[in-house]
């Protein structure tokens, strides 16, 4: 029996699900993924792959630094270890004093340790130079990547990327370790190496992490990786997995997609912003339970130690910000002491606070002048940067969020010319508004949760609903938190209460006084908690208006 069906259907149409894609979006199969092949030159990676196998040729496996390259760089780490291959390293740039993709340095180094093939991890698409050089000595290199490609391709050996020009497969919004995943798939479906079939599948909770990191679309192949790959999470015999479950006082057994964006991600990228990023692979791929607790620890400490050095940047910014006489379309602020690993953070608050696009810069370890961009609204970063001819040395990323390099000279007018470029781009919303689903105090229950949690997981392309409760009275109201810095509401709902959360938020925040007996209007999502392996229905606050 379906309870609330009139929700039920509301819930499918905002997300645009026919009656026809009902069944596969409601009950995702693994079965439907497509097939490798169809990838761009993966046959030809597939089986340079495998060559390299049998000759046992040298292999360097070259990922990049975040929440989307090293787990991706987890997922090939698993695959030769599964097939007992030991003539493999990895590489993981150093995100200060290296940047993003291949750099002259790496190759040169890679080539000292006598490799013959080179596999990139969520970058390589646009490294040109560096694939020549890497060609010069004799090194082979497949790059999969999923960031859009400049007009000319490097001269790889193979590029699989969905979003190539040439491209004929049928969803474009993989992220990076998915590529990867997808490599694996080809390669053990013509050749096992004498691994039992399926033990792939074992690597999901990495694609999954990736995948709900790397803020790509959870629609189509994403949405199948991602609730696969969490179930596969919540089993996952990773020490170092176990080790960060249990310094974030999570319960492995029922992490959701939250869990994983707002507690794993941000300790997984803080490694790399802070300059170690080899941490964080270590702790994804570590068999040893002491060594697990170790880095766990020690990324608990340098998360905690980016919040400080990212808070203190972003107050910055904002003080320089409110002594301008004009904040003009795009935003473009630096300094030559901010850290360019740390602005992508910096970016997405000045982002939210001014509702505008934002281009954050610093200095790199080697005097260049790097940053971070993000998006708003929509509009396509990098079509704007593309619009901006001799602007930027180098510059890439997706639609939303991206990097580059400047010129101090050409810093002078960027803000200018970019706000320019804007007014000629169309703003495309990653998905239309969501519209808000009007239920009553006393729905709340299992039932409902049962609706909800079926459109599950959330993300980008499948907002969560936001429920519109009017008449709601407020029955109490305290802040909670070490710091009492969080928000609990609790509503009458006649014969039971209603308790709705905000964190990071006080009675306020919000435009009406809160006090008991007053009668709102609420708008919240509908979550469910295992804090302290309790588990409680409760609503987590979007607004709270006049009713």
């Amino acid at each position: 029996m379906q309870y609330f069906p009139e929700l039920f259907e509301a819930m499918l149409k905002e997300r645009g699900v026919t009656p026809e894609e009902q069944e596969g979006f409601l009950n995702p199969d693994y079965e439907k993924l497509h097939d490798p092949l169809e990838l761009p030159d993966m046959e030809k990676a597939r089986d340079r792959v495998i060559r390299a196998i049998r000759d046992n040729e040298h292999i360097v496996v070259f990922s990049d630094y975040d929440c989307d390259g090293l787990p991706g760089a987890v997922v090939l780490s698993d695959f030769f270890a599964r097939i007992g291959y030991e003539n493999v390293s990895f590489y993981i740039p150093h995100r200060h004093d290296e940047g993003f993709g291949l750099n002259r340095d790496a190759i040169e180094e890679i080539a000292t340790r006598g490799a013959k093939l080179i596999i990139t991890i969520d970058c390589g698409i646009a490294d040109t130079e560096e694939v020549a050089l890497a060609n010069e000595n004799g090194i082979d290199v497949i790059i999969t990547d999923h960031h859009k490609p400049n007009p000319v391709l490097p001269d790889a050996y193979a590029i699989v990327n969905q979003n190539r020009d040439d491209s004929g497969y049928p969803f474009k919004g993989l992220c990076g370790a998915a590529v990867a995943f997808k490599l694996v798939q080809a390669v053990v479906a013509r050749e096992t190496f004498g691994v039992k079939d399926g033990m792939e599948k074992w690597s999901l909770d990495m694609v999954a992490v990736a995948t709900l990191s790397d803020m790509v679309p959870l629609l189509g192949e994403n949405r199948i990786l991602a609730r696969f790959g969490l179930s596969v999470l919540r089993k996952s015999s990773r020490p170092g997995l176990s080790a960060l479950f249990k310094k974030m006082n999570l319960d492995q057994h029922t992490v959701s997609e939250d869990d994983v964006t707002f507690m794993i991600t941000p300790r997984i990228n803080a490694a790399s912003r802070m300059g170690v990023p080899e941490d964080a692979f270590k702790l994804l791929r570590t068999k040893d339970y002491n060594e697990a607790e170790r880095l766990a620890l020690h990324l608990e400490q340098i998360n905690n130690e980016r919040k400080g050095v990212v808070a203190s940047v972003v107050k910055e910014a904002k003080s320089r910000l409110t002594g301008r006489s004009e904040i003009v379309d795009v935003i473009v602020i630096g300094n030559p002491e901010w850290r360019p690993a740390l602005l992508g953070l910096v970016a997405n608050s000045l982002v939210e606070e001014y509702q505008r696009p934002a281009f954050v810069w610093g200095r790199s370890g080697d005097g260049t002048l790097k940053g971070s961009c993000r998006s708003y609204n929509g509009y396509d970063l990098f079509a704007l940067m593309s619009a901006i001819n001799g602007a930027f040395i180098e510059f890439g990323g997706h639609t939303g969020a991206g990097g580059f390099s400047v010129t101090l000279e050409s810093l002078t007018t960027l803000e200018e010319r970019l706000s320019k470029a804007l007014q000629h781009l169309e703003a495309k919303p990653p998905s239309a508004e969501v519209s808000l689903l009007d239920i009553n105090l006393t729905d709340i229950g299992e039932n409902l949760w049962d609706l909800v949690s079926s459109f599950a997981p959330f993300g980008m392309g499948n907002r969560k609903p936001i429920f519109k409760i009017p008449k709601a009275e407020i029955k109490s109201i305290k802040k909670f938190g070490k710091e009492g810095n969080h928000l609990e509401v609790t509503f009458n709902g006649g014969d039971k209460e209603v308790k709705a959360i905000s964190f990071f938020s006080s009675p306020d925040s919000y435009s009406l006084p809160l006090t008991p007996g007053t009668h709102v209007s609420l708008l919240a999502n509908l979550e469910k908690s295992y804090f302290r392996n309790y588990p409680e229905l409760r609503l987590r606050i979007v607004d709270i208006i006049k009713t």
